[in-house]
């Protein structure tokens, strides 16, 4: 059992976390999961080191997942590292307890772990932690603006671009293809050294234009919500609820002045909810988490981009609990507490 696994996010952020990682730990097997897939997919593992990144907690398998890490930590040393706001039913110290655990809102993950692991890797591997923290929108760090000065920032941009819109195209979207990426970054190359991602990211351009068309046309509208259900987003989810946003454009009273848009995708038990907003100070993490528990389901993410798991059939319920958060207890970025939901 003596190897090492590392378990990240198969987003950019989570894909230059993973060759981060990878750059220290250059034999280590790499496997994506998700909030929702995590306290399953890690009882799978079986490794004497695991390193976890850019995985949010959900409220409901935190208590099971600090279990987990507890268990596993007997056994194995395990480093987490992540940025996603923690759920309120458990504290940093639980998992700190049992875990390296690298933790801080803010910046990407493939800052923090870019900070953790740079004193045995090449210098050169904060490139990845540069395109996933642009990735992330979260450029802004002190520690970022720093040391965007020593490069070209167009050239990191258009890495960036490639990488974020390439892997949205079918050829790109598969864990293997992924997984790929994550080796070269590791070895030191770029996104745009992968065959095709460039030609893929300039084709994505276009699949996003074409799904703003088809948003405009069907997105609906309940109080501050707007919403698109089962369109074909091309892998652009964040998209299509930010598109959502845009075209029912109206006021969500005195919080804000912009509406909240939802991409809704029918599964088999669930629907998945992607969700975004025009205004950055709304926390959509805490709306996230609060509704979908108040329906059965599980969200949480980050203020700026959320997502939620919910029961079929409870969309509109979702929404209704949504409308009363903007409408009468939320505001923007500073919620700590659960308002009273009844």
């Amino acid at each position: 059992m003596a190897k090492t696994v590392i378990l990240t996010h198969a987003d950019a952020d989570g894909i230059c976390a993973g060759a981060i990682a990878l750059a220290r730990w250059p034999r280590a097997e790499i496997f994506f999961t998700k909030p929702v897939s995590l306290l399953a997919d890690l009882k799978d593992v079986q490794a004497s080191n695991i390193i976890i990144a850019d995985i949010a907690i959900t409220k409901r398998d935190a208590l099971q997942i600090v279990d987990l890490l507890k268990q596993k930590s007997r056994h194995a040393d395990i480093t987490y590292v992540d940025h996603h706001p923690l759920p309120q039913n458990i504290k940093a110290a639980d998992i700190a307890s049992a875990v390296k655990w690298v933790h801080q809102e803010g910046p990407a993950t493939s800052e923090l772990i870019y900070h953790h692991y740079k004193a045995d890797i090449p210098k050169e591997r904060v490139w990845p932690a540069i395109y996933g923290s642009i990735s992330d929108y979260c450029e802004g760090t002190p520690f970022m603006r720093d040391v965007m000065r020593n490069w070209e920032k167009r050239a990191l941009y258009f890495e960036v671009s490639t990488l974020v819109l390439g892997i949205k195209v079918e050829e790109f979207a598969g864990y293997d293809a992924k997984r790929e990426i994550v080796k070269l970054l590791a070895r030191g190359g770029n996104p745009s050294d992968v065959y095709g991602l460039v030609t893929a990211a300039k084709a994505a351009v276009g699949l996003q234009f074409e799904l703003y068309r088809a948003v405009k046309k069907v997105a609906k509208k309940i109080g501050y919500i707007g919403y698109v259900q089962d369109v074909h987003t091309f892998g652009f989810r964040g998209a299509s609820a930010l598109f959502a946003a845009t075209v029912t454009n109206s006021p969500v009273g005195p919080v804000t002045n912009s509406p909240v848009g939802l991409g809704v995708h029918t599964g088999r038990a669930w629907l998945d909810v992607t969700i975004r907003a025009r205004d950055p100070s709304i926390a959509l993490h805490t709306l996230a988490e609060l509704a979908s528990e108040a329906v059965g389901g599980s969200g949480g993410g980050l203020p700026e981009a959320a997502g939620a798991r919910i029961p079929l059939g409870s969309l509109e319920q979702f929404i209704e609990k949504m409308n009363g958060l903007l409408k009468s207890n939320f505001r923007p970025a500073k919620l700590k507490k659960p308002p009273d939901l009844k």
